[in-house]
């Protein structure tokens, strides 16, 4: 838990302070406030804190004063700096005291809630951070903001003035990404990381601890890039990394472009092998695709088979890593994200968990384990909810699954099971939370959706197997669901 202290002479501030910092997703506790630096110094600083946060211009006792007489008692506290644009002369000072970050008023709720992040996972050690590699901290969060897009033209120019930066706008330029593997000797990736900052004026780690250079064609980018991949090696004693690499830019005032280029290469590394160089021009050609479709897993699971549920997982990866080579791990990543949106129920957080969880893997072997942690989650979930619902909607939604394509009704329905239709329809919704039209239809659109990325059959033969004859209903139905066309969501996720 991150014990943090509040530092300002304005009320409102403080009180904004107090209202948006318990919102956060992480464990905070606010020890207290204090409208000074001598107050705070006096209430606080015998007390354990893992952040101050302080305005800089206040009576009695400013910001940077405070945070000179709060080192000598806790130099292991991180500070970060609330202040304006007219106070930069303030912040120049304030590079050499060690603050974390500073945050301009008004107060980017984000940016503090990043930060604070970015505190709580460099806390590592009791003995405080150099001053040098404090003032990078501080660089690099700010750089990692522009990268993302999250910091607005006159802001990043004035903290490119503090930090005696300039960017280039002429020469073609590119954005590396290297990226450690879990086999990674943290110290030899230390003295890599220390050994670039001196070498490479545009280089920033970030808090996943990844290493970001940016590079000009002074010489033959290609050379250079080889240069990099091999040093890379020669530094860790193995191939424990991944090295991305963007299309080449005009200048390095276009690295955000390529920054989303890179992000858009992270998939790469699930196909290839540690160590690699993975450029946008380097891809391997994708031509296989996968036999085994994800309605199928989505049938077990609703049918609860927890047999074949896992036989199912281990024999789609088993296929996809004989495939390996020639597959594409976009598509792959697209229907296991399919699969997670199903077996999370609408749960946001655990949408958000299963999804963060894949993206972390860099193995398909890993993403094997992850996806068989959420079915079997899901089975044993599911199997507690069906105990609770009537024989008659387990049979009926038993039936939708096995009979989807072909035409029914509540009336048919009815007719099948010899219950009356319009007590089954209240039936259903009571039990489903929705109408059996609705989730017939989602049934069938989830169905579609996945016909139209893993088949080359065209929108009519689709519709057909996805138990609609009337082509305009199909529409409207997928747009409803999806928000896209069937043309376009083809078009956009294939």
């Amino acid at each position: 838990m991150l014990k943090i202290v509040l530092v300002d002479d304005e009320p409102l501030i403080v009180k904004g302070l107090e209202s948006i910092i318990p919102e956060f997703e992480q464990e905070i506790e606010i020890v207290g406030t204090a409208p000074n630096g001598a107050v705070a110094l006096d209430l606080f600083s015998e007390q354990h804190v893992d952040v101050l946060l302080t305005d800089i211009q206040m009576p009695v006792m400013d910001g940077l004063e405070l945070i000179d007489a709060w080192k000598k008692k806790q130099p292991t506290t991180k500070t970060i700096v609330l202040s304006g644009f007219e106070d930069f002369h303030y912040i120049k000072r304030g590079l050499s005291a060690g603050i974390e970050n500073y945050l301009l008023k008004p107060l980017n709720e984000l940016e503090l809630k990043e930060t604070l992040i970015q505190i709580e996972n460099k806390q590592v050690t009791n003995k405080g951070i150099p001053r040098e590699e404090a003032y990078y901290i501080l660089r690099d969060n700010t750089i990692w903001r522009w990268l993302h897009m999250r910091i607005n033209k006159e802001e990043w120019e004035e903290r490119l003035a503090l930090y005696d930066m300039t960017l280039g706008q002429t020469k073609n330029a590119v954005l590396i990404q290297i990226q450690p593997t879990k086999e990674v000797n943290n110290a030899d990736w230390k003295n890599l990381s220390e050994e670039y900052r001196l070498e490479y004026p545009f280089m920033l780690l970030t808090p996943e601890n990844e290493i970001i250079l940016g590079i000009e064609e002074t010489t033959s980018l290609s050379e250079q890039i080889l240069t990099i991949q091999s040093d890379i090696k020669n530094y860790l004693k193995n191939d424990a990394f991944y090295l991305f690499v963007s299309e080449k830019v005009q200048g390095q005032k276009m690295y955000p472009q390529a920054f989303r280029q890179l992000t858009r290469l992270q998939p790469e590394r699930l196909v290839q092998s540690s160590g690699s160089l993975i450029a946008f021009q380097k891809r391997t050609k994708h031509t296989w695709r996968p036999k085994r479709k994800q309605h199928q897993l989505a049938k077990l699971l609703v049918m609860n088979n927890e047999k074949e549920i896992k036989a199912w997982i281990r024999s789609f990866f088993q296929e996809w890593l004989d495939h390996k080579v020639e597959s594409d791990p976009h598509q792959m990543l697209h229907i296991l994200s399919e699969l997670l949106v199903l077996m999370a129920e609408a749960d946001p957080k655990e949408l958000t968990e299963s999804m963060e969880k894949i993206a972390e893997e860099t193995s398909i072997e890993g993403l094997e384990a992850t996806t068989l942690t959420y079915a079997i989650r899901y089975y044993n979930r599911k199997k507690q909810t069906d105990q609770s619902k009537s024989p008659i909607i387990q049979n009926v939604l038993n039936y939708i699954k096995e009979h989807f394509a072909e035409g029914m009704s509540l009336k048919t329905l009815g007719n099948d099971f010899h219950i009356n239709a319009v007590y089954l329809g209240q039936l259903f919704q009571k039990e489903m939370g929705e109408h059996f039209t609705d989730y017939l239809n989602r049934y069938r659109v989830n169905y579609a959706k996945e016909e139209l990325l893993q088949s080359q059959d065209n929108l009519t033969i689709i519709a057909s197997k996805s138990g609609y004859t009337d082509m305009a209903y199909f529409y409207r139905q997928f747009k409803k669901h999806t928000g896209e066309t069937p043309s376009r969501y083809r078009k956009i996720h294939q």
